[in-house]
């Protein structure tokens, strides 16, 4: 009889590029990443941020700018009187009425105020907004750590998925072996009938685990199709394969703690975040200096006792006006002091969150690392009871061919073997999910192991 270990640990752990069918795409985990970048639907909104602060920034350098506009315009009027006033100022009603027909053309260039002092607001908006924008990139890079680490994770609970129906198949394949070797031993009486009920009965379990073992699979491809944000398409032949567990005691704790701190994107988001507020509080201040602007407007006109103004495209009437505004708050009802008590108030729960996320991120590395060390060590103790339950199954067959065993301890030690099996192959992949979420919690941008 076929060795139930060797062929099922052969065909779990087989590159899976290998298995793709002819109607399949391919599929690595570096594309899945990259299809995700370019889908993934809360990634994408946290770029459209990026433009609404790139707004904001030009918005802000407009401040320094006066503004400029043309003015162009051309009337015209009629109006018939049939009453009049005497010498005396009374009310005469005229023979003939009269006909009154009047037309204007105006041209004018403005340039609207322009702000030659205001304690220095308008820089400081300027510098809040930038930022401001700042913040925003940095939001993006955070979402995009975490849609890469989600696909990891999520490429890899695929992956283990369809290495578990190879799996549960090889197992069946091996039941099904020994469904006819104890049929075989019933006919020379080593067996009897019972034994060949239980080892179909153990044929219908197998039979089970597959279909379950597939139907979790397609769900664990539509998992990873939402992290990319694309659920249709053809189906997929994953082609990665996750690095061996290795010791992660050469990780130093420390020095993973020291570069997030430094490089982490959530924290250059909560740093920008702050100077956005710093600025804003120093730009609430500035409202109550006194505010110097300019403004000047050059015109042509010209006005007609006909309709001729209509057409008139060079008004002969010339003028000309500039003017200086200086303007002191002496008291505005308390807005200012409201601005900057809030915006104080803002910029302290602006600090105050970034001494939480700096907490959170040393936390979040930790427990990654910590994570990823029970990871290896459920793997190792996955990988011995595997080795010994192999030893122990093959023992059992041999001594079941012989008579010496009972299906009952057979089937004990079949069983064993098959949770030693899935255990191995699930503890290989959680600790490949658990090194993706170190990465991602780290700040580290690698795509693949």
């Amino acid at each position: 009889m076929k060795s139930l270990l060797t062929g099922a640990v052969l065909a779990a752990l087989a590159p899976l590029a290998l298995c793709a069918q002819a109607d399949t795409v391919p599929l690595s985990l570096a594309e899945a990443q990259r299809v995700a970048a370019e889908n993934n639907p809360q990634f994408r909104r946290t770029e459209a941020d990026v433009a609404t602060a790139e707004a904001e920034v030009l918005r802000a350098r407009g401040a320094f700018l006066p503004s400029l506009s043309l003015g162009l315009r051309t009337g015209g009027s009629y109006s018939r009187r049939f009453t009049g006033v005497d010498q005396f100022g009374n009310t005469v009603v005229r023979d003939d009425p009269l006909d009154i027909k009047s037309s204007s053309a105006q041209q004018s260039l403005s340039l609207g105020q322009l702000t030659l002092f205001d304690g220095g607001a308008r820089q400081k908006d300027a510098r809040a907004a930038r930022a401001g924008l700042q913040a925003s990139q940095a939001r993006v890079g955070t979402e995009g750590l975490r849609v890469r680490g989600e696909v990891e994770r999520r490429y890899w609970d695929a992956v283990r998925a369809s290495s578990l129906i190879r799996l549960e198949e090889e197992l069946l394949r091996s039941a099904r072996e020994r469904l006819t070797a104890t049929q075989s031993l019933l006919r020379v009486g080593v067996r009897g009938p019972l034994d060949v009920l239980a080892a179909e009965v153990t044929v219908a379990e197998q039979e089970q685990a597959v279909e379950r073992a597939r139907g979790d699979a397609r769900r664990t491809e539509l998992d990873l199709r939402q992290s990319m944000g694309v659920l249709t398409g053809p189906p997929v032949a994953l082609t990665d394969r996750p690095a061996d567990p290795f010791d992660p005691a050469s990780l130093d704790a420390e020095a993973l703690v020291a570069r997030a701190l430094a490089s982490h994107p959530r924290l250059m988001r909560t740093d920008a975040a702050a100077r956005q507020a710093e600025y804003r509080l120093d730009a609430a201040r500035a409202n109550r200096w006194p505010r110097l602007t300019a403004g000047a407007s050059l015109g042509r006109s010209q006005f007609f006792s006909d309709y001729s103004g209509l057409k008139e495209p060079n008004p002969l009437d010339q003028a000309a006006s500039f003017d200086l505004n200086l303007s002191y708050p002496i008291f505005s009802q308390y807005q200012n002091s409201a601005r900057i008590q809030s915006a104080r108030a803002g910029r302290d729960a602006a600090l105050e969150d970034t001494r939480g996320e700096r907490l959170a991120v040393e936390r979040d590395v930790r427990a990654a690392l910590v994570e990823l060390r029970n990871a290896y060590a459920a793997s190792a103790l996955a990988a011995r009871s595997l080795e010994l339950n192999r030893r122990r199954l093959e023992l059992a067959r041999r001594q079941y061919q012989v008579g010496s065993l009972t299906s009952t301890e057979l089937t004990d030690a079949v069983e064993r073997a098959a949770r030693a099996e899935r255990d191995a192959l699930r503890t290989r992949y959680e600790f490949a999910s658990a090194l993706a979420t170190l990465r991602e919690r780290t700040g580290e941008t690698a795509a693949a192991p």
